[in-house]
């Protein structure tokens, strides 16, 4: 799954993001051979990114819209926009205050490449693209937060 996989990162506030330089990316990673794009459904950004996904598989019905949940109980914004529903088996036994952090890091892990809207260098998505850029993961962020 890794070398076709898109990971989304970005805050749950995402004022200011031009969705049309985000649908452009998407489908110049589509072109560029992935297939798989992967999100938390945390945020208004991830809310985006999936409706993108979810929109653009009219035109490319071969890439697939998948959702990483941290724990069971998760509360699943349209659930119609995915393709598959993943639940790591790793997050089993890991205490909740935990989990989203671990199903970040497994996000990154499963992916090559990631589209991030990213203006601030605190919260959980900063800490996710901080992981990623780590991880040698090849970035494009549309926020303002430069890559370190």
């Amino acid at each position: 799954m890794k070398n076709k996989t898109v990971v989304f990162i970005g805050h749950n506030d995402c004022t200011g993001l031009e969705t049309g330089k985000l649908k452009s990316e998407i489908i110049k990673s589509i072109e560029n051979g992935a297939i798989n794009f992967i999100s938390g459904g945390m945020g208004e950004y991830d809310r985006i990114c999936a409706r993108l996904v979810y929109e653009i598989k009219i035109e490319y019905p071969n890439i697939k819209n998948l959702l990483v949940i941290p724990y069971l109980n998760f509360n699943i914004f349209e659930k119609r926009y995915f393709d598959e529903i993943i639940f790591p088996e790793e997050l089993e036994y890991v205490p909740k205050k935990a989990s989203i952090i671990k199903r970040n890091q497994y996000m990154v892990d499963k992916s090559s490449y990631a589209i991030c809207y990213v203006n601030y260098s605190y919260g959980g998505a900063a800490k996710t693209f901080q992981y990623a850029n780590k991880k040698n993961v090849e970035i494009i962020n549309l926020g303002k937060l430069n890559i370190k």
